[in-house]
């Protein structure tokens, strides 16, 4: 197959970890045997080489300095639309729009996959509409949470959805919250994005060093949590539940890996609460440098929630990660991975917004290493048979191939 993948959002280079997520997957749909065509905003940071997928970069504003949607720079705090969309996204979407109808003509492309249903379905609608070619969304997650911020969005929601040829998630909750919009039936699927299982393994020289380089003492027990300080993450929770993990365990660390609008806030609830030297804040971690932060982690934590505003994570990719590295798990019961996680096996699942179930699921787990290290070999496990790129290039394949079979 001729597959296009249109995103507003991709790894601009071998450091960054802007939705690392998407390089693996289209990797995947390419090692199931398709060509793949990658459509995404230009950004003046963007310079990759050796990938085995043609990337095409549009341009919708001049000059270059005001190419500003996409790249995770879009929303504030996960809660809010900054207002440089409102003025910059209907040239987004009419140089994406063309972009797209030359990639179509030029790549002979035979199905669209657009992740984040809003803005890039609404360029895959009126290109469908103009090609017949048929397209097949992906919801990473935000963009259901802005689908149903108002009536206008709703609608446009509504009419990109019934107009496309299947949906799909990584998530049971986010795919729901779509279906219950009051769409048509549609193909729909859960899907996990995928893992690169090969570069993401578990690696204990790495860890040492980076141990050595944070201060971090060998018998020191390693919390980790990586991703945007935002609401969603719900690391307010984690770092709340930190005081009763103290109180039994006093040689412990918790790494929060990210940044965010929310870092300030964050920084002083730790001090706020006398939890300096337990917690440590590494701002943005590079991707070249990933692989170390996840095998330093006696313990993955994601402790997601539904925010105020209604917005939730989907996977989260960093969990599927850090299980490929044999981390035992705990994540909130509103995220996609909790779906594959059973309780005393290969970690927990806890309600969300309640620090004294994360703290109780971590007193479990930082009180013994065997039982850390077995979960962490299942984890394994799960992520070779479950996330690889590959795997999840097939099922996508298989469920573009029925798609295609239905169009005809």
């Amino acid at each position: 197959m001729n597959i296009c993948v249109l995103t507003h959002t991709f790894p601009k280079n071998a450091k960054d970890g802007t939705a690392a997520f998407m390089e693996p997957f289209v990797n995947g749909l390419v090692e199931a045997g398709n060509n793949v065509v990658l459509i995404t905003p230009f950004h003046k940071e963007f310079k990759r080489s050796g990938d085995k997928f043609k990337i095409i970069k549009y341009k919708y504003i001049w000059p270059d300095k005001l190419h500003l949607l996409g790249y995770s720079r879009s929303m504030k705090a996960d809660v809010s639309l900054k207002f440089a969309n409102y003025i910059f996204l209907p040239f987004l979407i009419f140089f994406g729009t063309i972009s797209l109808l030359k990639t179509i003509k030029d790549e002979s492309i035979d199905i669209i996959n657009v992740h984040w249903i809003l803005p890039n379905g609404l360029i895959a609608y009126f290109a469908s509409k103009l090609s017949n070619v048929p397209y097949v969304i992906t919801l990473p997650g935000t963009d259901v949470y802005l689908a149903r911020k108002n009536k206008i969005f709703s609608f446009i929601t509504k009419m990109i959805a019934n107009s496309s040829s299947g949906i799909l998630s990584n998530s049971h909750l986010i795919l729901k919250r779509i279906l219950n919009m009051g769409l048509v039936n549609k193909p729909n699927d859960v899907i996990p994005y995928p893992v690169n299982v090969f570069a993401l393994k578990p690696k204990k020289g790495s860890a040492l060093t980076l141990r050595n380089e944070l201060g971090i003492k060998n018998e020191c027990v390693v919390i980790m949590a990586i991703g945007r300080l935002v609401y969603k993450k719900g690391f307010y929770y984690l770092i709340k539940a930190m005081p009763q993990v103290i109180k039994y365990f006093s040689q412990v660390k918790l790494i929060i890996g990210g940044d965010g609008d929310l870092r300030k806030d964050l920084t002083d609830m730790v001090k706020r609460l006398k939890l300096t030297k337990f917690v440590l804040f590494t701002g943005n971690i590079n991707r070249d440098k990933i692989l170390e932060y996840y095998n330093i982690a006696d313990i993955f934590v994601a402790p997601s929630i539904v925010d105020q505003e209604g917005n939730v994570d989907g996977g989260p990719v960093v969990s599927y990660e850090s299980m490929a590295c044999g981390k035992t798990q705990i994540a909130t019961n509103v995220l996609g991975v909790s779906d594959i996680i059973k309780d005393g096996v290969n970690g927990y699942v806890v309600k969300q917004k309640d620090s004294g179930a994360l703290a109780n699921a971590l007193n479990k787990l930082v009180g013994s290493k065997k039982v850390r290290e077995k979960m962490g070999i299942e984890n394994r496990k799960k992520a070779l048979s479950i996330f690889s790129t590959k795997e999840i290039g097939i099922r996508y394949s298989i469920f573009f191939r029925k798609i295609l079979k239905n169009e005809k």
